[in-house]
């Protein structure tokens, strides 16, 4: 079933509460004292279901000094029903509540001349000339302007119709997808149940026991309850009116102007940067401050403008909106403006984007960005993905943002992923990178490669942590291993052994592998009795820092093990004690027997001994050894860790 929502507008006491009554048979004034006066008050609520439709009716007051409820109840809207009393033709509040729905982005709607019964027919043809004035050049231009008698029931049929072809030209599928938004317009407590919401699902569908948040604060509820036109139903959609009892927020928590929304899917801000656009008749100077309203919310705002000091009657310009109080905005979002005082609609317009930074001033590369923020959504998200720069953003939050599903962000999306300006890095966690971010974070990444080596003697890398701490100092690990693997993949640098390594440099440069080769000489020379590194500098003549880095690389490499406590000692030694021992016919041997089996001193025995243990040719059971009898290990077992100086 198709769902439709409509919006009266217009003049007090020009029947648009009567004209709902009689469409659907519903009374949509609720109050009292709406009852008492004769007037709509707050907003009232009506439904009815025409040939598998089901139209859903916001009844908004008619009267200046209700207007703020009036706008609470236009958001979110599919169309307006534009009332105009034949005996009245258009007043001040019939074209204030028109420039409103206008002002709102409403894109259809009907105009019915209502009271046809109680003036004469040329009376009826100068309202409906004065509503074709008054709507030329709109988005009602060229709707149907229908006579209709809410008392003898005249023209009922035909705004029935009008209403209908407009609901079946709305493809209501894309929002439903959508993540769930629900202004609050109000909040009461039913006894035996608890608090209960109300609002125009404006995107998404809500089940029974879904949890969802209220925005801005994020307050976790689920609903406990669900009714749609007064019947309890398991599930609502887009374009209803819905009324949710929810589990884990209290009455004294809830109130006209919070939202009711998928967890994550929306964010809170308290600046906005939006397209502002002016009434005839209005000026709003940069600094003055405005009523602010959006959807069901009202707040305060101070109007910042960008490219001029003001903006004069009927002009539009960019701007920015700094609200008192955080809402759950979206780009796309629309909003009108009042003057505090006297309070009158001054505009409207639509946020390009609920968090951009505040800006300072707008040079010739800043109109340029805002002219992005007001392209096509490809174009949008793009430029957002630029401005994370390394750290990158997620799909989540590129629809938030937008105002745009998922599936939407990663379709539009698709064109500049494919022609290589955007990288979706799909391992935990995903986010979208700009192609700049990763070309300057290659170049960065091969710079300090290159710094470590010209610093370090005997590198051939540097540690992959440290290189990542140092590319991306603020990230979780996850991200900086994603993005390690984008920079592998594109070939700025290899991952060897645990090192970053520029292509080509796998090896130490000609002078450096000469004098390792001469090191690695001194300590077999050494055998069993190996020298101290300063002993291996002095016999190399060359600096101890030096030849401390080469010791350091050839332990990497395996031609040094280097034992507990510090100690190196050349591979083949180590190779000699491993074959003796396991030759020698024994099953185990005491600290003594060892020591006198290989003329070992204790201080280097122990070592020796714990390094057997730890390669598993030795097992230590109380004061001996066990000689095990598993294989020899290889010499990438033997190698051990290249962060300890050596002795010396």
């Amino acid at each position: 079933m198709r769902r439709f929502l409509v919006g009266t507008a217009g003049h007090i006491d020009h029947g648009k509460t009567a004209l709902v009554k009689a469409l659907t048979g519903i009374d949509a004034d609720r109050l009292p004292e709406e009852k008492r006066r004769g007037i709509t008050i707050d907003l009232g609520f009506a439904h009815a279901e025409w040939d598998g439709v089901r139209v859903s009716f916001v009844d908004v007051p008619g009267h200046e000094r209700f207007v703020r409820n009036m706008l609470a109840g236009a958001g979110g809207i599919d169309a307006v029903l534009l009332v105009v009393a034949a005996d009245e033709s258009v007043m001040p509040q019939t074209r204030e509540h028109f420039e409103i729905v206008r002002l709102l982005g409403i894109r259809s709607g009907v105009v019915a001349v209502t009271k046809t019964d109680r003036v004469a027919r040329e009376l009826v043809a100068i309202t409906m000339s004065d509503v074709s004035d008054l709507t030329r050049g709109s988005f009602l231009e060229g709707a149907p302007i229908l006579p209709v008698s809410s008392r003898s029931g005249e023209g009922l049929e035909d705004v029935k119709k009008a209403l209908l072809l407009l609901a079946r030209g709305e493809d209501p599928g894309g929002r439903e997808k959508r993540a769930v938004r629900l202004p609050i317009d109000r909040a009461f407590s039913v006894a035996g149940f608890g608090p209960v919401v109300t609002g125009s699902l404006v995107s998404g569908t809500i089940s029974k026991d879904q949890k969802l948040e209220l925005l801005p604060a994020g307050q976790p509820v689920r609903v406990r309850r669900l009714e749609v036109h007064g019947r309890e139903q398991a599930e609502a959609r887009a374009g209803e009116r819905v009324s949710a009892n929810l589990a884990g927020a209290e009455l004294s928590e809830l109130r006209r102007g919070l939202v009711l929304a998928t967890p994550g899917a929306f964010t809170g801000s308290a600046l906005l940067t939006v397209r502002l656009e002016l009434l005839p008749g209005a000026r709003v100077k940069s600094g003055q401050r405005v009523f602010f309203h959006h959807f069901s919310s009202e707040t305060r705002a101070s109007v910042r403008l960008l490219e001029a000091p003001s903006l004069e009657s009927g002009a539009s310009g960019r701007a920015q909106l700094r609200l008192s109080a955080r809402i759950a905005a979206t780009a796309g979002d629309r909003f009108v403006v009042r003057r505090l005082s006297p309070v009158e609609t001054l505009g409207g317009g639509t946020v390009l984007d609920p968090l951009w930074t505040a800006w300072r001033r707008v040079s010739p590369e800043g109109r340029v960005l805002l002219d992005r923020l007001e392209g096509p959504l490809p174009d949008r998200l793009l430029l957002w993905i630029e401005q994370a720069r390394e750290e990158g953003i997620g799909e989540e939050l590129l629809a938030a943002r937008a105002g745009a599903s998922r599936e939407e962000v990663r379709a539009a999306l698709a064109e500049p992923v494919g022609r290589g300006l955007a990288h979706p890095l799909r391992k935990s966690p995903d986010r979208y990178v700009a192609e700049p971010a990763l070309s300057r974070l290659a170049a960065r990444a091969r710079e300090e490669i290159q710094r470590h080596l010209d610093q370090t003697s005997g590198a051939v890398g540097i540690p992959r942590g440290t290189l990542l701490a140092r590319l991306l100092p603020a990230s979780d690990p996850r991200w900086a291993e994603a993005i390690e693997r984008e920079m592998v993949r594109r070939g700025a640098y290899l991952v060897v052994e645990g090192e970053a390594r520029l292509p080509g440099r796998e090896d130490l440069a000609g002078g450096e592998q000469e004098l390792s080769r001469r090191i690695a000489e001194v300590f077999r020379r050494g055998g069993l009795n190996p020298p101290s590194i300063a002993e291996a500098a002095q016999q190399v003549n060359h600096r101890l820092k030096v030849v401390e880095g080469l010791a350091a690389y050839l332990a990497r490499r395996g031609s040094l093990v280097r034992l507990p406590g510090g100690w190196l000692v050349a591979r083949e030694a180590v190779e000699d004690v491993v074959a003796r021992l396991r030759a020698s016919g024994k099953t185990s041997l005491e600290v003594g027997e060892f020591k006198e089996m290989f003329g070992l001193t204790r201080r280097l025995a122990i070592p020796l001994l714990e390094h057997l243990d730890e390669t598993k040719v030795t097992r230590r059971v109380g004061d001996k050894r066990e000689i095990l009898s598993s294989p020899s290990p290889s010499p990438s077992a033997l190698r051990a860790s290249e962060d300890k100086p050596g002795r010396g």
